[in-house]
């Protein structure tokens, strides 16, 4: 068995595993103009499109996706490159890989959509606003303090702080040593995934804890080949210049954590870069909230829309 059948029917066992629901989460590909997209989604009615940090998949949306498909038609999409959709080439763009959603969005007729992006999602959604701002109703910018931080040298500093954990790139060898070494690392950084501190320490452990470090870990198997690419994009990306055109409606949601504190909150001076934004915050947001607490984030993202258009 290969190792992306192998993740993929890991994926299947995961699914499996969830409770039955009123609104079915289905999973398809689309056949874009740059290759295909995969994607989950659940409910009827306006289109809200859900992206990712990295090198997360469609899997970190996969509690919120049942709570969102009473309200809006819930999309949560592998940008290329993760999850289960084609890979990307090593020099990519940020303007790119907006250009690659908007081409989804015509595969699936999407004529406009409200977007919620966490971290590289955040930014995905900026560029395709920025670029595209007749085809996005309302933009959710949404991410820990880091990946707010108003001024972008410190925000670049901060978010280096978090990327440069993954395995470099190793040059090549004439015996191809590098893909050995390649691998090792990949399997150093899986064991960090797997035994998270709380699964090892905690006098309890519950099934979330655990299903959410095997997401983690097949979002990282699936995903590990474009992180470097992605955050290169990242950081050649001027945020704060594609934010100063945005013309859509936009909600600024910081996840505050303990540890980020250092850096102070950034929420309003991200809206004061915008014509028409405003901040909303959850306290103690850690990684996790998304899939171990989700109504704390699809609560901000359902008030926002309500006050865009009645989806409730």
């Amino acid at each position: 068995m290969t190792l992306t059948l192998a993740l993929n029917y890991l994926t299947c066992v995961i699914y499996t595993k969830s409770p039955k629901m009123s609104h079915p989460v289905t999973y398809k590909y689309a056949q874009c103009q740059r290759g295909r997209i995969h994607f989950a989604e659940a409910g009827s009615g306006e289109p809200l499109l859900l992206m990712h940090a990295t090198p997360r998949s469609h899997r970190s949306f996969r509690n919120m996706l049942p709570l969102l498909a009473p309200h809006c038609r819930a999309i949560a999409i592998d940008t290329p490159g993760f999850g289960n959709s084609d890979p990307i080439p090593s020099q990519i763009t940020l303007e790119d890989m907006a250009a690659m959603v908007i081409d989804f969005m015509d595969n699936q007729e999407i004529e406009r959509a409200h977007v919620f992006g966490l971290h590289t999602g955040n930014k995905i959604g900026a560029a395709m606003a920025a670029g595209w701002p007749q085809r996005i109703s309302s933009l959710i910018i949404a991410g820990h303090t880091h990946s707010l931080i108003a001024d972008p040298q410190s925000r670049d500093a901060a978010i280096h702080v978090l990327s440069d954990h993954y395995p470099p790139l190793y040059a090549e060898a004439p015996d191809g040593a590098e893909n050995i070494r390649d691998w090792v690392a990949a399997h150093a950084e899986t064991q960090k995934l797997w035994w998270q501190q709380n699964l090892i320490s905690s006098s309890q452990v519950e099934k979330k804890d655990v299903d959410y470090a095997e997401a983690r870990v097949i979002d990282y198997l699936l995903g590990r080949h474009s992180i470097r690419a992605m955050y290169n994009a990242i950081f050649n990306f001027n945020f704060n210049a594609a934010l100063a055109q945005l013309e859509a409606p936009t909600l600024v949601l910081e996840l505050l954590t303990p540890d980020e504190a250092h850096h102070g909150e950034q929420a309003e001076k991200v809206c004061s870069l915008m014509k028409s934004a405003r901040a909303a915050k959850v306290k103690n947001g850690d990684r996790s909230f998304l899939e171990k607490k989700p109504l704390t984030i699809v609560t901000p993202i359902l008030d926002f829309l309500k006050s865009q258009r009645n989806l409730i």
